[in-house]
Formats: structure tokens, sequence, C-alpha cells
């Protein structure tokens, strides 16, 4: 789930099938009404044959995922029973869960490993990159892509209270090149060059982050980083 959408390295291919590969994965375990199946799958109206389309789709995905995992029938829908331990969507909540942890704890040690895990496991910045959004899938991948965006500001955060500002930078600018007005992103950032005693770069992290503000939101900068910036500059004084 966390990049194109697989099954033990296996391609699926056609979009709908993978849809509803990924539809049953943001839900294992459980069953998956027909109808919730039918709205991931069709944007536009559903075709008379929906439901029978359903049915043909789940005999493919039966097909590929053979003894792995199974796929079971229910009265009125289908249920994905996978291990949990095999799962990449599992495997990153549970990982970004105990970093979150131990980072409130103050085990940066211990948190920047297991969030650096969970980033780790995705092949790239968009869960289930292959797939269309319609419907309720549409809003839980677009959650899954804001938790891995938190995932790399708690990795920054957990980097800077280790003393390692060089890594915290990591993944911190391509996150902002798609997603400029993340507020706590810019504040990682400038602080990480503030540890480096890299002025420049402070300043440069102000310079481009009132111009997404004012770009974006027509606004002048967030007033937490206007605090921040006024902080780090007393500091220097």
């Amino acid at each position: 789930m966390l990049g194109r959408v697989r099954f033990a390295d296996r391609e699926i291919g056609g979009a709908r099938p993978r849809t509803l590969l990924a539809a049953l994965l943001l839900d294992t375990n459980r069953m998956v009404t027909v109808d919730r199946l039918v709205d991931a799958l069709w944007d536009e109206e559903p075709p008379a044959s929906a439901t029978a389309n359903v049915r043909t789709h789940v005999w493919t995905l039966r097909r590929l995922i053979g003894d792995t995992a199974t796929l079971v029938s229910h009265p009125g829908g289908y249920e994905l029973v996978v291990p949990e331990d095999i799962c990449d969507l599992h495997l990153f909540t549970r990982s970004t869960d105990s970093g979150r942890a131990a980072l409130a704890g103050g085990e940066p040690e211990r948190a920047t490993k297991l969030l650096d895990r969970a980033l780790g496991m995705w092949s790239t910045d968009r869960a289930a990159a292959d797939v269309p959004r319609h419907g309720w899938v549409a809003a839980r991948l677009t959650h899954l892509d804001e938790e891995r965006r938190r995932t790399v500001e708690d990795f920054a955060e957990s980097c800077l209270r280790l003393g390692e500002p060089r890594a915290a930078l990591r993944g911190l600018a391509a996150l902002l090149a798609v997603d400029p007005l993340r507020t706590r992103s810019w504040a990682l950032r400038m602080r990480a060059h503030h540890l480096l005693g890299e002025r420049g770069g402070v300043s440069e992290t102000v310079r481009e982050a009132t111009e997404a503000f004012r770009e974006y939101l027509g606004s002048p900068l967030d007033g937490e980083l206007v605090r921040l910036h006024e902080e780090i500059c007393r500091g220097r004084s």
C-alpha cells in the first residue's frame, strides 16, 4: 500500500482489481460491504452490472493472492484476512505509533530508529500511487499520505532532540516542496540550521516560508515562525 499496490511482490493488473485490493487492504480482517466496494471502484454512476463485476474482480484476486492470504465471502461483502506482520500498512502504523510514544517519553534514539524504519517502508511519497481515488478510499488514502508527512516531521524532531540536525533536514525539503504551508516543517528546518550554526540557512528558510505564505494565503509569515526566528536572533546577540 505504501507506494504501488502489490501483493507478495506481485503486480496487480488493471485499475479496478488494484482498487479493490487497496479497499480490502485498508480494512484488512474486517468485512467490506459490496456497496462500499462499488463506491470505491466507480467514480461515476456504477453500471447495472457493478455487483457482478465486483464478484469477477474478487475471483481474479483470489487467483493472484494464492495461499498468502484468504479472501472470505460474507453475505453482503468480502473480507481479506491477512497476518498483520506481512502488511506494510499495519507495520507502518505500528512503527509510527511506537516511535511517537518513544518521542513523547523522552527516548529520541529509539524514536529515531522506529520512525526511520516506518519511512523506509514507503517506495513513493503517495499511498496506493497507481490506484484512482474514488469515494471513501480517496479520503483514507489522503489521510495515510498525511500520516507519512507527519512521520517525516516526527523523525526530524527526534533527530533534533538527539543532537543530529543534519539528519533532521532529511526529507523536509521534499515535504515542503509539495506542501509549502506546513508551519511545523518550516520550524524544524529553521531549528536544524540554527543548531548547525548556519545563519544563512536560517535566513533562507524564513525567506522561503514568507514567500510561500504570501503566495498561497496572501498573508504574512505565520506568527509561530516569526516568534521562533526572533528567539533565534536574540540567542545570537
